[in-house]
């Protein structure tokens, strides 16, 4: 009889308000690796390395002013794209806010297949239709790889839990 004037105690309840993991791990931490290092890094390596073998094999291309306009324009891109890339990372690490998912999101879609295909129109403008197969033989692969991966780290950004507890959406 004594139990029942007592208030019932009170038990703890977890916070169901964040189901999931928060903050920065896991294929989130993967993803800003990515972006920081490794991508950047891998750009610059293989487009060096694509313009080492195209001069040991054909030297006369150096004095091709449309190759060297071209070399250029392709270093121009990696760097930028580069830079853009580094940006988003760095945001996803240091600004918790959902601005930062929506930036890396654009910055996926602009630094994988947009630049492929910037790459591609300046080749035409540059080289016109005699060597445009070769070019998209050549790139098809890649410009599919950067579609998939693109939708791939999108729907992440978009449906993880890590993700939408650890950035903050604002209310309009």
């Amino acid at each position: 009889m004594e139990n029942e004037n007592r208030p019932p105690e009170k038990k703890e309840l977890p916070d169901l308000s964040l189901d999931g993991p928060k903050g920065v791990g896991g294929w989130l931490a993967f993803l800003i690796i990515i972006l920081t290092i490794l991508s950047p890094v891998a750009n610059i390596a293989m487009l060096a390395k694509d313009f080492h073998e195209i001069e040991m094999e054909n030297p006369i291309m150096l004095h091709i002013s449309a190759y060297v306009q071209y070399k250029w324009f392709c270093w121009g891109a990696v760097i930028v794209a580069s830079v853009i890339s580094i940006a988003a990372g760095c945001l996803l690490w240091k600004k918790h806010e959902w601005k930062s998912v929506r930036y890396t999101i654009s910055a996926l879609w602009l630094i994988g297949p947009f630049s492929i295909v910037l790459v591609g129109l300046y080749f035409y403008m540059s080289f016109g239709t005699d060597m445009i197969g070769g070019f998209i033989k050549d790139m098809s692969g890649p410009f599919t790889k950067s579609i998939f991966w693109a939708v791939v780290w999108t729907a992440y950004l978009l449906k993880s839990k890590r993700v939408s507890n650890t950035y903050i959406r604002q209310s309009v």
